[in-house]
């Protein structure tokens, strides 16, 4: 009788560690993720941003809301309308993610950040603006690949991707490349939306217009009933507009 007491205390005690551990793991998902998630305007971004100031003046230096931020400025500069104001966000996003990388040289998503900053502040001002930008960009989401090819749902290929799409092929611009990259993108997260129009504009270029359709039609399909979402109504925009031209193409 006493042996099977022991046992069963041991038992519960197990499974309270293992509720403990469990409970752990979801309290670590930063609430402030479910709202950047959910965010869709302006101000909504800037509120999630001085949160994470909050927190960061009370536990400085922690690269887990360092990232964050750097997050939440990106997205402040994207949706704002004054050019200067959006220069001042990404100037932030970069520096924080600076930062970051000179403590932390093996954070992925800081890498990625960095070099979306620094790519948006350079179409602010036309491709040919900010050549010098190019080299930068391409050396740290290579880096982000190398480190965490899944951040931000493939973020890194995507990018690279969008990037050799767009860059003319004495620059370094390639078409078989764009393709490999988003690709990739699509197989690391198959339901973010973002990827199936890149590759589907990727397609295009090489005028694969059967592997194009079927991108879009995926996209379509993703972006049903999203009129709440600025740019996943944006994606689907985009995605309508191409797919005319495959009809008439």
């Amino acid at each position: 009788m006493t042996k099977i007491s022991s046992r069963k205390k041991i038992r519960v005690f197990l499974l309270v560690i293992f509720s403990i551990i469990a409970a752990g793991n979801t309290a670590g998902q930063p609430e402030l993720d479910k709202q950047y998630q959910q965010a869709r305007t302006l101000a909504e971004f800037e509120q999630i941003a001085g949160e994470i100031q909050k927190i960061l003046i009370k536990e400085p230096g922690k690269p887990e809301w360092e990232w964050r931020l750097a997050r939440s400025h990106y997205s402040i500069a994207k949706r704002a309308e004054n050019e200067d104001i959006k220069n001042h966000h990404y100037d932030l996003c970069i520096e924080i993610s600076n930062n970051t990388l000179a403590k932390h040289k093996n954070s992925a998503i800081s890498y990625f950040f960095r070099a979306l900053c620094r790519g948006k502040q350079g179409e602010m001002n036309g491709i040919w603006s900010s050549l010098e930008i190019i080299g930068p960009f391409e050396e740290d989401m290579k880096k982000a690949l190398e480190l965490d090819a899944t951040v931000e749902s493939g973020g890194p290929h995507r990018a690279l991707g969008n990037l050799y799409m767009e860059l003319p092929f004495f620059l370094g611009g390639s078409g078989d490349q764009s393709v490999y990259h988003l690709e990739e993108a699509v197989r690391l997260s198959p339901d973010y939306a973002e990827n199936h129009l890149g590759l589907a504009q990727a397609y295009y270029a090489q005028n694969n217009f059967v592997s194009a359709r079927k991108s879009l039609l995926t996209l379509l399909r993703l972006t049903d009933n999203v009129a709440e979402d600025e740019d996943l109504l944006n994606f689907r925009t985009q995605g309508q507009e191409l797919m005319k031209k495959l009809t008439h193409d």
